[in-house]
């Protein structure tokens, strides 16, 4: 896999890729970031590494000029007199990282660089692109020129300068609809049907029969990982983590630059895929829905007070034949107001047909 997974960090629309879907099919349940696309580990270790630096007192005499990452362990040097630097502890924020050009592996915990001089934005590319023949190499600039300085994301290379996204680096108050907005577009192009999901990724085995596949849990997680780790590259995405109450599905923190001790805990997803059939055929009965649904507050309020986070949230994927909506929380709104769990439901289509019925339906209300 390359850097076309995490293609459009704002809309995310290019995650709906056959590549992802069969690393997310292969590497269910690894339990590190190392099953994440090798692009999202850069894009994180990067913003990690910059956020880091920053909060430091020696980043105030750094010079003030464009730091490059490429995501190429393999260092070198465009001048015949310069050997390339060894940094084997680049991610504690202690060494400079502006006025260089930096080679990392996507964790972007060691890394080499070599000095660049004081030159113009189009000789600092002209380096990678003509000296170094990196030109198609995913890079990231950061840049401490402008007011606010800038995190750029070049999955192209920068061969490619019109490809490009921003990188959010500053620390970030981050809500349940700041996620809720993240899960709903990861949804969109990654979920709602047969045709977003791509062929080795699929959610059904039978979508014309409303039977799910039995990796639908893992690969929805795997989704939902990769979207919330690109969004919020300065936190941490934790998933399957086995505590005393159970094991949860999705928790979102971060750590003090500084201090990594310090940790902010934003919230706490539960995940539950809600399904008329197993993946055999066999039925499943409406008060097990029930009991699902409600088990899932439970789980969400437990594993908030136990990792002390700021917010929990129950996130249902319906893959039931009949689109009931929000109504799947009608038993236990009151349970949920009461442990302090928002709820939220996306509804997944076995086929496309449904989806467009569903959608005409809709609009002739």
């Amino acid at each position: 896999m390359v850097d076309s997974e995490v293609k459009g960090l704002t809309s995310l629309g290019g995650w709906a890729n056959a590549d992802f879907n069969g690393t997310a099919l292969q590497n269910v349940g690894i339990g590190t970031d190392t099953d994440l696309p090798p692009a999202v580990r850069f894009i994180a270790g990067v913003a990690k590494l910059v956020r880091r630096r920053m909060a430091t007192e020696g980043y105030k005499s750094d010079p003030i000029r464009p730091a490059i990452f490429l995501l190429e362990p393999a260092a070198r040097t465009h001048k015949p007199d310069t050997k390339p630097q060894r940094i084997p502890m680049l991610d504690n924020g202690l060494t400079a990282v502006t006025g260089r050009l930096w080679f990392v592996n996507p964790v972007v915990v060691s890394g080499n660089y070599v000095e660049v001089d004081d030159l113009n934005d189009d000789a600092l590319f002209k380096i990678v692109t003509e000296a170094l023949q990196l030109g198609g190499t995913a890079a990231i600039v950061f840049d401490p020129r402008t007011s606010l300085p800038a995190v750029r994301y070049y999955p192209n290379g920068l061969a490619d300068p019109d490809t490009v996204e921003s990188i959010a680096i500053t620390s970030s108050d981050i809500s349940l609809d700041r996620i809720f907005d993240v899960i709903d577009r990861v949804y969109s192009t990654c979920l709602v049907t047969p045709e977003a999901q791509t062929r080795v990724g699929k959610l059904w085995t039978k979508g014309e029969n409303w039977w799910p596949s039995e990796h639908a849990e893992d690969l929805i997680q795997m989704h939902l990982r990769v979207g919330l780790t690109t969004a919020f590259p300065t936190c941490t995405v934790r998933h399957e983590q086995t505590i005393v109450p159970g094991r949860l599905d999705l928790e979102i923190e971060e750590s003090d630059p500084l201090d990594r001790s310090l940790v902010t805990r934003y919230a706490v997803l539960e995940l539950k895929v809600l399904r008329n059939f197993r993946t055999s055929g066999a039925s499943v009965s409406r008060q097990e829905v029930l009991d699902w649904v409600e088990s899932g507050v439970k789980q969400a309020a437990a594993y908030r007070k136990d990792r002390n986070a700021r917010a929990a949230a129950l996130c249902c994927f319906d893959m039931r034949k009949d689109h009931s909506g929000e109504h799947c929380f009608d038993h236990i709104h009151t349970l949920a107001s009461e442990l302090l769990v928002k709820l939220r439901v996306w509804f997944i289509f076995g086929t496309s047909e449904q989806y467009r019925e569903f959608v005409s339906k809709m609009q002739n209300r």
